[in-house]
C-alpha cells in the first residue's frame, strides 16, 4: 500500500472511531466527553492503535479506558463494516495525555510571564 492510501486511510479510521465512540459504544463507563487524538496502525493495519483524551478527572479517566478496552470488540466490527475492503486487526485503545501536557506547560508560561 502506498504511503498516500496508507494516511488516507488512517485519517479515515480516526473518523469512523470517533463517530462509534460518540454514537455506538453504549457502554456507562464511556459517558464522558471522549476525543480521538490520533491514530497509530501497522502498515498491514493487523494493531490499530487509537490515543484518546477526555475531559475527566484521573480516576473517571481510568474508568472511561476500560470501558472502552471492554467494548473493542464491538468497535472492531462496526469499524470493519464502515471500512469494508481492509481486514482490521486489534484495537488498542490508549490515553493521550498530550492535552493535559500543553495546558501545564501553558501554566508555566503564564506564571513565568507574570513575574
Amino acid at each position: 500500500m502506498d504511503e498516500l492510501r496508507f494516511l488516507k486511510v488512517n485519517s479515515l479510521i480516526k473518523q469512523e472511531m470517533s463517530r462509534i465512540i460518540e454514537s455506538e459504544i453504549n457502554d456507562p463507563r464511556v459517558s464522558t466527553m471522549v476525543t480521538v487524538q490520533k491514530i497509530k496502525s501497522s502498515r498491514d493495519f493487523s494493531v490499530i492503535r487509537v490515543y484518546v483524551s477526555m475531559l475527566a478527572d484521573s480516576e473517571d479517566s481510568k474508568l472511561v479506558l476500560r470501558g472502552l478496552k471492554s467494548s473493542q470488540g464491538y468497535a472492531r466490527k462496526l469499524l470493519q463494516k464502515s471500512i469494508k475492503n481492509i481486514r482490521f486487526g486489534k484495537l488498542i485503545f490508549e490515553h493521550d495525555n498530550s492535552p493535559e501536557e500543553v495546558l501545564k506547560i501553558s501554566n508555566i508560561i503564564d506564571s513565568a510571564n507574570e513575574k
